[in-house]
């Protein structure tokens, strides 16, 4: 008899011998010992009368396997166990190479301590490309729309979340090891500078638009009236410039490259990532950015170009990570979430802090082009880098290395 059997142990540390091996061996109400196999991943049962220990199976056929030697064996509630018949005597083999989902023993692949089938294998790499390929077209459809619908600048946030979006694929990209030369990778990194342009402006526009309407300061009002209307002004020749661009980027071909670089090159990226690596990777590298951080801040000082350019570095990071987690989270369904909320909290500390600065920047790129007293500029300026050191001051560095 060739047949081999799979059984599992149950709580009891019983396990039931297959009724063909009974039938075959005679095993009905006789005495019964166990012996180790010479591998030391097994049993032997064997009829001895004169065992001092002697094994019964009961009317189920189930026979108990003592306590001590399922520890010796490591054999656990929930084992399984391959039972076959060599030299009239039932083998218990604890250690066998069948495929872990489907049983059979062929064609086996050893991954790990575990052997998958080829087919089950495959089975599980389509899956697993799966999820990843779900995800990046799903954030891609999201991204076409957002660019499709911006051109008509009726929706400031239309801008916004395309940048927002185009930065998760690029995230979740790199992730992956896709090169930053490749196509289209290439494509969002332009796409998203000539979206920054109009984003920028965006935000600059809103935030002088209400420090006019809000100053108590006439003169300094007056500074940030002029300087929204500027700013304003270049907003629309860089629509016009995104109206002829953004097109051409984000097209037929752009989608072309995209369902090509998901068919036929995802897999080659998916199958060989070490998740925990790449993530010890990127830690890494946020805990150097942090400490430099926390380095030039003490040496320079709080709202030096050289601490708040440092702290860009650590912003940027910490959104990458925070959208790594979150996608981790839900294609692995690992609890991910608590760090990817950990590093929105770090970004959110940078918020203001990078408003701030831009605004500054503003400022100076106009300062010697507005109706307005060098003085009253000078104030307004004054008013902007006290708060920016004052936030940069607050920024919590324990919880940034934390």
């Amino acid at each position: 008899m060739t047949t081999t059997y799979m059984r599992q142990l149950d709580k009891m540390g019983r396990l039931v011998i297959p009724k063909e091996i009974r039938d075959e061996l005679s095993l009905k109400d006789q005495h019964l010992s166990m012996k180790p196999l010479k591998s030391g991943q097994g049993l032997r049962v064997l009829k001895e009368n004169s065992s001092e220990d002697p094994k019964i199976l009961d009317r189920y056929g189930r026979l108990v396997v003592p306590i001590e030697l399922r520890q010796e064996l490591g054999w656990d509630v929930g084992k399984k166990i391959e039972i076959n018949v060599s030299n009239n005597e039932v083998v218990l083999n604890g250690k066998f190479e069948v495929c872990e989902i489907c049983g059979k023993d062929e064609s086996l692949i050893k991954v790990k301590t575990n052997y998958l089938c080829e087919d089950c294998l495959s089975e599980a790499n389509q899956g697993f490309v799966q999820r990843w390929a779900s995800q990046l077209n799903s954030l891609k459809d999201d991204y076409v729309s957002y660019t499709e619908r911006l051109l008509d600048f009726k929706d400031p946030e239309d801008v916004h979340q395309a940048r927002v979006v185009g930065r998760r694929i690029e995230a979740l990209l790199k992730f992956l090891n896709v090169s930053s030369k490749h196509k289209i990778l290439d494509t969002l990194t332009e796409a998203h500078s000539q979206l920054g342009e109009i984003r920028e402006r965006d935000v600059l526009i809103e935030a002088f638009k209400k420090h006019a309407e809000e100053s108590d300061d006439e003169k300094k009002a007056e500074v940030f009236a002029q300087i929204h209307q500027r700013v304003e002004n270049k907003r629309e020749k860089y629509r016009d410039k995104l109206d002829r661009k953004l097109p051409k980027l984000v097209n037929n071909k752009f989608s072309d490259q995209w369902n090509k670089f998901i068919e036929e090159e995802l897999p080659a990226y998916v199958l060989p990532l070490k998740v925990e690596e790449r993530l010890e990777y990127y830690e890494k590298s946020f805990d150097q950015k942090a400490e430099l951080f926390s380095e030039v801040f003490k040496e320079k000082g709080a709202a030096s170009n050289k601490s708040l350019d440092s702290l860009h570095a650590v912003r940027i990071s910490s959104k990458y990570l925070r959208y790594i987690y979150r996608y981790l989270n839900q294609m692995y369904r690992e609890n991910y979430k608590a760090k990817a909320d950990h590093y929105e909290d770090i970004q959110d500390q940078f918020g203001d802090i990078n408003d701030l600065k831009d605004w500054l920047d503003e400022i100076d790129n106009h300062a010697d082009k507005i109706d307005a007293k060098k003085k009253h500029v000078k104030a307004v300026k004054r008013e902007f880098k006290d708060e920016l050191e004052n936030r940069m001051n607050e920024v919590n560095l324990e919880k940034i290395h934390s």
